[in-house]
């Protein structure tokens, strides 16, 4: 038995098949996981049949890797809706898994042009450019949470002729810089209780 947590980095899967055609490694997997309304979160659910779901994984070196999942749709009891069940490393509508669109970011923030990487991973630059974009949001997001930080410390500096000051905004309890933004901002400082 393929330990499947440890081939594709994904909990709750089970390898059926690997099968390799010229350049290319197909893994055809089932998922395992439970199983729950993806509209209401509901597990009172009557089994619709399956489903299969190809879409590009993380290349096992020179080889391009395609994942074959075998899934489940339901109804759910409870809401009266059909569903696909919500795959583990797969967002919906997707033709990559999470992990493959990490590893199109790292390379093209490594230096890899867009081009050049659609090239060699068979996909179109305007793909690249998407899941780099994508990356930097979810980057942004780990960085900066939507939360402003409860001991906030500002401090002014100038930065160059053209642009003037810039105001750095740190987050004091975790010593990390919250943000950088141009310009003197002046504050009238009040002390909440």
């Amino acid at each position: 038995m393929i330990n499947a947590e440890i081939v594709l980095g994904l909990p709750d899967y089970q390898i059926i098949e690997i099968t390799r055609k010229n350049a290319e490694v197909v893994i055809t997997a089932r998922y395992t996981g439970p199983l729950s309304c993806a509209h209401c979160g509901g597990k009172l659910l009557r089994s619709k049949g399956g489903y299969r779901r190809t879409v590009r994984h993380e290349d096992g070196g020179l080889r391009h890797c395609f994942l074959r999942i075998e899934a489940r749709k339901s109804l759910c009891l409870e809401c009266g809706r059909q569903s696909r069940q919500r795959l583990i490393g797969l967002l919906p509508w997707q033709r990559a898994s999470e992990a493959f669109q990490k590893a199109i970011f790292q390379q093209h923030l490594d230096g890899i042009n867009r081009s050049r990487l659609g090239r060699r991973e068979g996909i179109g630059g305007a793909t690249v450019e998407r899941y780099f974009q994508h990356g930097l949001r979810r980057q942004f997001t780990e960085w900066h949470p939507p939360r402003c930080p409860t001991v906030l410390g500002v401090d002014e500096h100038f930065f160059t002729r053209r642009k003037g000051y810039a105001t750095t905004f740190c987050d004091l309890r975790n010593h990390k810089v919250y943000d950088v933004v141009l310009g003197l901002r002046s504050f009238r400082w009040k002390r909440i209780s």
